[in-house]
């Protein structure tokens, strides 16, 4: 199993403060936080994985809906540059733009998109 959590953060740097789900650090705003929802092997050869479906959400959260839908058009942007799939997206209250991801992706961060 391989998390991409890193990977991702890495992409959406730049857009607000990046944290990693699971962090003690106390939420301020901006902020954008990354969780693994899924990871499951997709292909499998002789007892091991080479390809892995992982599925992300990624929060965004801002003082503003206004705010939130720009820094959530911006991760979806560079994630699906990335060949990031972008399964499902809302505005969830006035500070939070929830998104999801999914991919199938190799041990060194290749992504392959599905035809």
């Amino acid at each position: 199993m391989v998390d991409y959590s890193l990977k991702i953060a890495k992409v959406l740097e730049g857009i607000a403060p990046v944290e990693l789900a699971g962090t003690e650090r106390e939420l301020s705003l901006p902020m954008i936080i990354i969780q693994q929802s899924s990871n499951a092997s997709a292909v499998r050869f002789e007892g091991q994985d080479f390809l892995t479906e992982s599925r992300y959400q990624v929060d965004c959260y801002a003082e503003t809906p206004e705010k939130c839908v720009k820094m959530a058009e911006e991760v979806n942007a560079r994630l699906q540059a990335e060949g990031w799939q972008r399964t499902s997206g809302q505005l969830v209250g006035r500070q939070r733009f929830l998104l999801n991801f999914k991919a199938i992706v190799d041990e060194k961060y290749n992504v392959y998109a599905k035809e």
